[in-house]
């Protein structure tokens, strides 16, 4: 599902970023409408954004697995232009199932979105979410780095993050 030239395209000498957080979907909860990470539809090839899920536990059908429907970004419509309910099951989805330790790498245009956890126990995972150069990081990276950990990266550390200086 990622697209090549999309992942390629977000390493070009433009700002923007990347955005590293957790996500947990507690027992009973978790449960998300289908969603683009991007406000709007684009045409097919001029993706802009795609998204990193890191598995820290199992994902399964039982404790709230990313739902995905394959080819949904090459639509140019939004969830909410085809189903009067984003929160509805789609016929086309599918679950990203995995054990921990895997990582996801999918076009953040595809429809995606969290289903319930049905179990005890929460299900976690990373998100890392990597953008065009051209558009703004969700969060300034370059405002919340400590010297020491700027002075640690290497230039191309820096470039890929794009924390050029220090605060």
């Amino acid at each position: 599902m990622l697209q090549r030239r999309a992942w390629a395209r977000a390493a070009q000498p433009r700002k923007g970023g990347s955005q590293p957080g957790p996500r947990a979907a507690l027992p009973g909860q978790g449960h998300q409408g289908l969603h683009a990470d991007f406000g709007h539809p684009v045409e097919p090839g001029e993706y802009e954004v795609c998204n990193s899920i890191w598995l820290l536990d199992d994902f399964t059908p039982e404790n709230g697995a990313t739902r995905v429907v394959p080819g949904s970004h090459r639509r140019g419509t939004m969830p909410g232009d085809e189903m009067a309910n984003p929160g509805d099951e789609h016929p086309d989805q599918v679950l990203l199932t995995g054990t921990a330790g895997t990582v996801v790498v999918f076009n953040s245009h595809l429809w995606h979105g969290g289903t319930k956890n049905r179990t005890d126990r929460p299900r976690r995972a990373m998100h890392s979410y990597f953008a065009l150069r051209h558009l703004p990081q969700q969060l300034d990276q370059q405002a919340y780095l400590r010297v020491e950990t700027h002075n640690r990266l290497t230039p191309a550390q820096r470039f890929l993050l794009d924390v050029t200086g220090t605060n």
